[in-house]
């Protein structure tokens, strides 16, 4: 039913509107922040995975223990190994991983997992001035912790009500979805700014969304796990092993830990391996999933280093569904775990709110400076004549 010649509907869009621009205008900066900070990070982070020396040797895999006395020459004086990390993809190195008695400086090792060659040292350093400020710009948006952390939060909160708000003033009238999803050619002024700023917000308003939600997760995890509970079936009871595992050789050495997590657990792949400082404490394994779905988190297999037996396996895999839909936010917010095609949505997810940011700052200025001749015009209608 219209009322004064505009429907109930019209009316809610209109102050959606007034309420999705003024939003965006006002707190622009801190979401551009959070956004283009996030995918400097994660740009830098795949940076360095893919920054380290490939190995040329072809052949089969040496073992394990080969290669950590390899490694072990090229490590500090009285390094301990405390975890290695089998190549991740065709041409990776095998990674080993040493500390001096548990604590830092650290070093890493790479080596051909083929030949045993060292193909490089990796001092483990504390975050450079770059890094810091990535960091507090995404998380605390360069405040204090106590106080940008929350801000953080509230800001994941607006991207949320934005995407969706976006979403719904989006929604074309009837008929006219066919132009709904693309610009139109030869678009210029403010009906260029408009159009960007529809399609690129539609076409961006999911992973706006996901990141917005994960966002919430992040700094408010009791209240989003209580949330989640409400809704999710949820299942506390501890599973006890429902099978009986060949256990690995006796002792225990790291080529027999992995034989034995990866019979013991199918469709997996080692991912890393920690060494037990002591023969008392277990080797524990890292496995991810070669099945389609997230492969964080990991798997982990527990064995006695002594008997080679199996003492624990937790595989979030079976996990009730709200701890699944939990751990996912994670995963969705930081782009890994999901492919390279998430790693790319998540870093142009940080560079939509600058885009969605100068074209909706582009369309208020335009349709401010198009209303101020029609209005000087009135006023000039207005006044007597002398």
């Amino acid at each position: 039913m219209a009322i004064g010649g505009r429907t109930g509907s019209g009316r809610f869009k209109r102050a959606l509107q007034t309420v999705h621009l003024w939003l965006g205008l006002l707190l622009a900066i801190p979401i551009i922040m959070i956004g283009l900070s996030g995918s400097a990070l994660l740009l830098q982070r795949e940076i360095l995975a893919y920054s380290v020396p490939a190995p040329t040797a072809q052949g089969q895999q040496a073992k394990l223990e080969d290669l950590v006395a390899s490694a072990q020459k090229a490590a500090p004086e009285n390094a301990t190994v405390r975890s290695i990390v089998p190549p991740a993809y065709a041409g990776a190195p095998t990674t080993i991983n040493f500390d001096m008695s548990g604590r830092q400086p650290r070093t890493r090792v790479h080596v051909d997992p083929v030949s045993g060659e060292v193909l490089g040292t990796e001092p483990v350093t504390n975050r450079g001035p770059i890094l810091d400020f990535l960091i507090r710009a995404h998380a605390f948006l360069l405040l204090p912790a106590p106080i940008g952390f929350p801000m953080v939060g509230w800001m994941a909160g607006v991207m949320t009500f934005m995407a969706v708000s976006g979403l719904v003033l989006w929604w074309p009238r009837q008929g006219m979805w066919r132009q709904a999803f693309w610009m139109r050619k030869g678009a210029r002024g403010l009906r260029f700014h408009v159009e960007f700023h529809h399609v690129v917000g539609f076409w961006g308003s999911v992973i706006l969304l996901v990141m917005g939600v994960s966002g919430l997760y992040l700094v408010y995890p009791d209240t989003f796990r209580k949330t989640t509970e409400l809704v999710l079936p949820t299942d506390r009871t501890p599973r006890q092993q429902d099978a009986q595992y060949a256990p690995g050789p006796s002792p225990l050495h790291a080529d027999g830990a992995i034989a034995a997590a990866l019979a013991a657990v199918p469709n997996t792949r080692a991912v890393n391996v920690q060494l037990p400082p002591t023969p008392d404490l277990p080797f524990v394994v890292h496995l991810e999933t070669t099945e389609f779905r997230p492969k964080l988190p990991p798997i982990l297999v527990t064995l006695n280093a002594r008997t080679g037996e199996i003492n624990f396996i937790d595989d979030p895999r079976r996990y009730p569904i709200s701890d699944k839909f939990l751990n996912l936010q994670h995963t969705l917010h930081f782009g890994i775990g999901l492919g390279w095609l998430w790693k790319v949505l998540v870093f142009v997810s940080g560079i939509l709110p600058l885009a969605l940011g100068i074209t909706g700052l582009m369309i208020y200025v335009k349709r401010r400076a198009a209303k101020r001749p029609l209005s000087e015009a009135e006023g000039a209608v207005s006044q007597p004549a002398e």
